[in-house]
C-alpha cells in the first residue's frame, strides 16, 4: 500500500511539472513573476500589470534569429510604449535573455540600444521561474498580455501586433495614397521607367506593388500612414551604385538615397517623413509625429450637417473621453465631402459638420481652445472620383469622413 502511495506521489509531481512546463495559450490567465533587471536588481510584476499592456519577448544572445528580431521589437515598442489607448494605460515590452552569460547579454543591450525594453535575464535558463510559469522551451518565445492581465497571442508576427495594439486604441488609423518618382541622386533626369516597384513594412512583409510610370512616378494605393515603410527595386544594374538613385515626392523634396540590398535597392523611408509622400496637399494634420493619433469616423449627421445621430455621439464618445481624462491633450477637427456637389456647396457643408462636431464638444466639458476645425470640402478624396458615376457609393462614403488628429500641445 505503502509502494502505490510513493508512485502516485512520483506521477502527481511529474504530471505537476509538465504542466508547468507546457507553453500557456491565449485566453489563459498570465501568471505573477519576478525578473533581475538591468541593474541587477529584482523587480516583482504581477498581472495585470499596471493596467499595460504587455509583450514578453524570450530571447538569447546564443539564438540567432530571436537575436535579430529586437531591433524591429525595440522600434515597436518605442511607437506603442505610451500611446492612449481607450482602456489600456499603456504598452509595456519586457524583453527577458535566458542564458547564464550576463556580460554578454549587456554588450549586446548596449550595442543595439535596446532603450525601449525593460531588459531582464533569465539566468537559470529554461529551469528560471519564469520561463517554467510560462512553459518557455524554445527560443525565441513571445507572449503578448492585455491590460486585464490575459494572454492574448503566443508568437505573433510583429505586423499583427501592431493590429492587436491598434485595434486597442479603437481608431481606425488614416490611410493615403503614397505616391512619388525616383532619378539618380546626381539630378541628371535618369529616371526609372515601368519598372516594378515593393512596398515592404519595416518587418518586411509585403505591403503592396506598383510601377513607375514613363516619367518614373509611382502611386501605392491606400496605405497607413505613421509607420515605416521600404520600397524596393529588383535587380538593377550594378553600374546604378556609380551615381545611386534617390526617392523624390512630387513636389521634388528629396526623401531617401537607395541603398543596395538583396539583389535590388531599397529605399528607407522613416515615420516621420512618410507623410511627405502622401499627397501635395500634405499638411498640419499629416505632419508625421508619431506620438501623434489619428482617427478617421465616418459620421451620418443629421439635418445636412447640422446635428448628431446618437450612433455619431457614440463613435465620438471614445475621443470625447481621451480628451476629458487628458487635459493636456488638443484636438484637429478635418471634415471631408465626397464629389456629388461643387466646391462651395462642399465646403459650405463641412464648415457646418466640424462646427456641430466642436459644439457637442464644448457642450461635453471641452474648452474651446483645444480644438480646431479644418473644413475641406471635396479637395482631399481618398478615392478619386473624375465624374459621379466614376465612385461607387462606397467610394464616396469612404470620401464622406471626418479625421481627427489628438496631440499635446
Amino acid at each position: 500500500m505503502k509502494k502505490i502511495f510513493f508512485l502516485l506521489i512520483i506521477c502527481l509531481f511529474f504530471k505537476t511539472n509538465a504542466q508547468t512546463q507546457s507553453l500557456l495559450k491565449p485566453g489563459d490567465q498570465a501568471p505573477g513573476f519576478v525578473l533581475n533587471l538591468w541593474q541587477n536588481s529584482l523587480q516583482s510584476f504581477s498581472m495585470p500589470y499596471l493596467n499595460r499592456a504587455i509583450l514578453l519577448h524570450f530571447w538569447s544572445t546564443t539564438v540567432s534569429n530571436s537575436k535579430s528580431k529586437n531591433k524591429s521589437l525595440n522600434r515597436l515598442a518605442g511607437r506603442y510604449k505610451d500611446a492612449m489607448y481607450k482602456t489600456a494605460s499603456g504598452f509595456e515590452l519586457i524583453a527577458v535573455c535566458v542564458q547564464s552569460d550576463k556580460k554578454t547579454w549587456i554588450e549586446e543591450v548596449k550595442k543595439d540600444s535596446l532603450v525601449n525594453f525593460i531588459n531582464a535575464i533569465a539566468a537559470r535558463g529554461f529551469n528560471d521561474d519564469v520561463c517554467k510559469k510560462f512553459g518557455i522551451t524554445t527560443l525565441p518565445t513571445d507572449i503578448l498580455i492585455d491590460e486585464k492581465g490575459i494572454i492574448i497571442a503566443v508568437n505573433p508576427k510583429l505586423n499583427l501586433i501592431e493590429e492587436l495594439l491598434d485595434e486597442k486604441k479603437n481608431f481606425l488609423p488614416i490611410k493615403k495614397d503614397i505616391t512619388g518618382t525616383i532619378d539618380i541622386s546626381s539630378g541628371k533626369g535618369e529616371i526609372l521607367k515601368q519598372t516594378k516597384l515593393y512596398l515592404f513594412d519595416n518587418y518586411y512583409d509585403t505591403v503592396a506593388t506598383t510601377k513607375t510610370n514613363a516619367k518614373g512616378a509611382f502611386t501605392f494605393f491606400d496605405i497607413k500612414l505613421n509607420q515605416d515603410l521600404i520600397i524596393k527595386i529588383d535587380n538593377i544594374n550594378e553600374n546604378a551604385t556609380l551615381d545611386p538613385y534617390a526617392l523624390y515626392s512630387n513636389a521634388g523634396d528629396h526623401i531617401a538615397d537607395g541603398r543596395t540590398s538583396n539583389n535590388g535597392i531599397e529605399f528607407y523611408v522613416s515615420s516621420n517623413i512618410i507623410y511627405k509622400l502622401s499627397d501635395e496637399n500634405a499638411d498640419e494634420s499629416l505632419n508625421g509625429s508619431i506620438d501623434k493619433i489619428n482617427v478617421v469616423r465616418n459620421l451620418s449627421f443629421l439635418n445636412n450637417g447640422a446635428g448628431l445621430t446618437a450612433k455619431d455621439e457614440q463613435d465620438l464618445h471614445s475621443i470625447l473621453l481621451m480628451l476629458q481624462k487628458n487635459k493636456d491633450l488638443y484636438l484637429n477637427i478635418s471634415t471631408h465631402s465626397d464629389s456629388k456637389s461643387d466646391e462651395k456647396a462642399t465646403m459650405d457643408l463641412t464648415i457646418k459638420q466640424a462646427k456641430t462636431i466642436k459644439d457637442y464638444l464644448v457642450k461635453n466639458g471641452i474648452n474651446t481652445t483645444r480644438i480646431k476645425t479644418i473644413p475641406k470640402g471635396k479637395s482631399q478624396p481618398r478615392k478619386l472620383c473624375k465624374a459621379n458615376t466614376d465612385c461607387s457609393d462606397a467610394d464616396h462614403k469612404q470620401n464622406r469622413r471626418v479625421e481627427f488628429l489628438v496631440y499635446r500641445n
